[in-house]
């Protein structure tokens, strides 16, 4: 039978902008509804690319790692060149990709790179997704001589084709020449040497008109005028655009600022420590900032450092908290709670929460540079998500320990409340017996025999249920050894029944066991307590009525079974009977609610398990599990499976 096809994945091409985000959860989608892998994929083209780029694509990749995808760096001249080869290679079935508007209009004459893959005939879906808001950041103008050279080439060229027109034509038409110079230079090179341009332009083409093949062509100054209207209408053109673009900048360093805050929010909340919020906050600080950073909690007048890494430690020594903490405050009450305080190389910023200071956040820039205000916007956002953070963790420690000193406080009242009721019976019945022995006067030999018996029964009372809350403790604090050995459960079944019998005779117990049935590791002593408190339970709640006891053999596990014929366990009730000092409603005087405590404590230091459910036809079911580990002793393996 030939083995099935390996299921072709899906690409998702990668980058530095924030619309990488979005495409990784529609690759995510995509690949889900699909029931196939996915590969995120970079294509470094080797142009130098900025390290705050190179970063921000690691950050995407590690979030397309987080939802389970493969991701691959591929080095390729082009980015269609890289994406095919690798679609190739890797027979993928769909390419989820981004197109973005290229700020340049006349970019948008060639063929985009979806057009590209498409003629390469690539035998793959092409999933590609618009984002209209995106936008390349242009360089930022410089006056180098390369933009002085090309500045002077444009106008020759505007000047060259000036030259062309007819001496008898309009010389009105060679102005959007000029026009359209002054604005390529103004728009590639900056404002200044557009300034420049548009200088040059009026003192080349006031010298065309100086010059005979022009000089009757048309009348000087209102050519010149047309001429200036024109270049201040395309100055403001260029404004107009510059303030497009850097309004495009914004809108796309804001949706890097909402998908930074978005990914340290949802990693803040899978942190379960504040020195797990601290190794977060630290490592998102450095991708987004590129500077360290440190959370410092007050320890009287030191700091409590985190995260600590091995031989590092703070480049400048900090105020103590009773210094630095008031500085910060004073930062609070000029306006901003939250505004960077400079210490030194570093600033610090108070992680206020709803209540309190829950501590610092101190950012260290790389290599020195000055952190810019305009990242404190973001900075202040990061701190009130850390404070968040820690303060959740706060209260959900400050819960736990409600909840505990709660519960602590309840099992010491209802501890109180059954001991003080089951020692108050026993002991009031031994005093009255001693009592009545020492009244003068002599009782006959059967009243006293009465008493003496009275002392006994209730001393063995008395001495069972301190026994039952010394094992329970010893249980759970794990001071009992459980000592595994491979025996049969017959024998542990039989001692438990001979005891019961002795101590309160005969009882109506039907046993059924398989001849098959396999020796297991357990300690018998502790597994015949658990049967013991089963059997008595049983017989009290179903006086009279038969009970069934029954075993059988799963692989890796062995059940045994105790049912009786009594009114049965309310469904509300099912799991809550096993926990201490609980005690079904009208149950009588029966013990305080410990035998099916230790029944459970038993099996789960065996490893195994207990339940209880109620049985067909009326009364109640406990069955236990013990698992079958290890291998048998030869000696105690059945001669058909040897």
């Amino acid at each position: 039978m030939d083995n099935p096809s390996p299921v072709r994945p899906i690409l998702v091409a990668l980058g530095s902008e924030a619309q990488s985000l979005r495409l990784i959860h529609a690759g995510f989608r995509l690949a889900r509804e699909r029931a196939a892998p996915w590969i995120g994929v970079y294509v470094d083209r080797g142009q130098g690319s900025a390290t705050e780029d190179a970063e921000q694509v690691q950050v995407w990749m590690q979030e397309a790692q987080r939802l389970g995808a493969e991701v691959r760096t591929v080095e390729a001249p082009t980015l269609a060149q890289g994406l095919a080869d690798l679609t190739r290679r890797t027979h993928a079935q769909a390419l989820v990709m981004g197109r973005s508007r290229d700020r340049w209009p006349w970019a948008r004459l060639g063929h985009s790179t979806a057009d590209e893959l498409q003629r390469r005939g690539l035998d793959a879906e092409l999933v590609v997704m618009d984002d209209p808001g995106a936008r390349a950041e242009p360089g930022a103008p410089t006056m180098a001589f390369g933009a002085l050279a090309g500045t002077f080439l444009v106008l020759a060229t505007a000047t060259g084709l000036a030259w062309l027109v007819p001496a008898e034509g309009n010389l009105a038409l060679v102005l959007p020449v000029y026009l359209l110079g002054v604005t390529l230079i103004a728009h590639h090179w900056g404002a200044a040497l557009g300034i420049l341009a548009s200088v040059l332009s009026v003192l080349l083409y006031n010298l065309l008109l100086e010059t005979p093949r022009f000089h009757e062509a048309a009348s000087r100054w209102p050519n010149l005028l047309f001429f200036l209207l024109m270049l201040l209408a395309a100055q403001l053109m260029i404004g107009l655009l510059r303030r497009l673009r850097a309004q495009a900048r914004e809108v796309q360093r804001r949706e890097l600022h909402t998908a930074s805050l978005y990914l340290l929010g949802r990693a803040l909340a899978r942190s379960l420590s504040p020195d797990e919020v601290a190794a977060t906050a630290a490592e998102h600080l450095r991708r987004v900032f590129k500077a360290r950073a440190w959370l410092l909690f007050p320890e009287g007048e030191a700091w409590k450092v985190r995260p600590e890494a091995p031989g590092e430690h703070l480049d400048e020594p900090l105020p103590p908290p009773s210094e630095l903490l008031p500085r910060l405050v004073v930062g609070a009450d000029a306006g901003d709670p939250l505004e960077p305080l400079p210490v030194g190389p570093a600033f610090c910023l108070s992680l206020l929460s709803t209540d309190q200071s829950e501590g610092v956040l101190r950012i260290l820039p790389r290599d020195g540079e000055p952190l810019q205000p305009s990242s404190w916007e973001l900075l202040k956002a990061f701190a009130v998500q850390i404070a968040l953070a820690l303060e959740r963790l706060r209260w959900l420690e400050e819960a736990r320990r409600a909840q505990l000193d709660h519960e602590t406080e309840r099992l010491r009242s209802t501890l109180l409340g059954a001991i003080g009721h089951d020692l108050r019976t026993p002991l009031a019945a031994i005093h009255g017996a001693a009592s009545s022995l020492l009244l003068p006067g002599d009782l006959p030999g059967a009243a006293q025999r009465d008493l003496l018996t009275m002392i006994q029964e209730e001393s063995e009372r008395l001495a069972h249920l301190l026994g039952n809350l010394l094992d329970l403790t010893r249980l759970e604090s794990g001071t009992i050894q459980v000592h595994k050995e491979w025996q049969p459960l017959e024998e542990v079944i039989g001692s438990a029944l001979g005891r019961l019998e002795r101590h309160s005779g005969v009882l109506p117990v039907r046993v059924d066991l398989p001849e098959d049935l396999p020796s297991a590791p357990f300690d018998a002593a502790l597994i015949e307590q658990v049967l013991i408190n089963l059997l008595s339970n049983a017989k009290a709640h179903a006086p009279g009525q038969d009970v069934d006891l029954r075993a059988w053999a799963e692989p890796d596990w062995l059940h045994l079974e105790v049912a009786d014929r009594g009114p049965g366990i309310p469904e509300e009730s099912l799991e809550r009977v096993f926990d201490k000092f609980f005690r079904l409603p009208g149950a009588g005087d029966g013990g305080v609610g410990l035998g099916l405590a230790i029944c459970r404590a038993i099996l789960q230091a065996h490893g195994g398990r207990i339940h209880a459910s109620n049985r067909l036809g009326g009364g109640s079911v406990f069955g236990l599990a013990l698992p079958l580990e290890g291998t048998p002793p030869p000696g105690l393996v059945p001669e058909e499976a040897r």
